[in-house]
């Protein structure tokens, strides 16, 4: 058996008293074998902790959508076969493994991360800038899940709904057509957030999955067209600044296009 695997079950305490004092007089007599021993130590510690600091770390959005979504995994790839490995060796070999993926783990832990929010804008500051925005994802829990009241107005009168928006909200807009991106119109709401009035455009998805766009005027002196998504529990939501008014597309947080719909509503509103 190599003596890296004997060694690590000598950190186990997996061998039996023979092999033990073996190996002590090893340890004693050979200094290679002593600088093996607490490399092993070493890096089974390092990985420790570095999967706990890891533990504490945010979740990247793209890491929440997967978990939600499931990423596809097929189960036969995934499992590990064992049957024919020695008992000692099935014990051991995860004691090399978490060695070696302890060297590892924070460099491709920083790269998964980097990676992964590479495509977000960092929500900085957005409760503080953007307070009404955590309004409205409570506004939209509570009236995604009416089924016969999910909206004041319905789609079938979109001439009067604009109308009505804009002199209550004091934002001209114009429905966004959504059907491409497989958005059916359902209707609009009149809600309150920050103080000020909101429009609420409601729409539901093939999977009757409610989506809105919201929106009020503002002064907010944030760039206009910069899209930042924030994530309130099982909600996604993109906002950006637009001719003096804010915007917010809300819709679950699995949902992986939200920022491409924010855009497509952008350009068409």
């Amino acid at each position: 058996m190599a003596l890296e695997v004997r060694l690590s079950a000598y950190i186990d305490g997996e061998l039996g008293e023979a092999e033990r004092s073996e190996l002590d007089a090893l340890l004693t007599r050979d200094e290679d074998a002593r600088v093996l021993l607490d490399k092993l130590k070493a890096g089974s510690t390092f990985g420790n902790r570095a999967f706990e600091d890891f533990l504490h770390d945010p979740v990247p959005l793209a890491l929440v959508r997967q978990i939600k979504q499931g990423g596809g995994i097929n189960p036969k790839l995934e499992r590990v076969t064992t049957s024919n490995l020695p008992t000692r060796g099935a014990r051991v070999l995860p004691r090399l493994v978490a060695t070696a993926i302890g060297l590892l783990l924070t460099g491709g832990v920083a790269g998964f991360i980097l990676g992964s929010t590479a495509n977000f804008v960092e929500p900085v500051g957005e409760t503080a800038a953007s307070p009404w925005v955590n309004e409205i994802a409570d506004y939209h829990r509570v009236y995604s899940r009416q089924k016969e009241h999910l909206v004041e107005v319905p789609a079938s009168q979109a001439a009067h709904i604009e109308t009505w928006l804009t002199a209550s909200v004091g934002v001209r807009f114009k429905i966004p057509d959504l059907t491409s991106t497989g958005l059916a119109f359902e209707g609009a709401r009149l809600l309150v957030a920050n103080g000020k009035p909101v429009a609420q455009l409601v729409y539901r998805d093939q999977e009757d999955e409610i989506f809105a766009i919201c929106f009020l005027r503002s002064a907010d002196g944030a760039k206009a067209d910069t899209f930042s998504e924030v994530i309130r529990g099982d909600l996604g939501l993109v906002s950006w600044q637009k001719e003096g008014a804010s915007f917010v597309v809300v819709g679950p947080s699995s949902a992986a296009g939200l920022q491409d719909l924010a855009r497509t509503v952008a350009a068409a509103i």
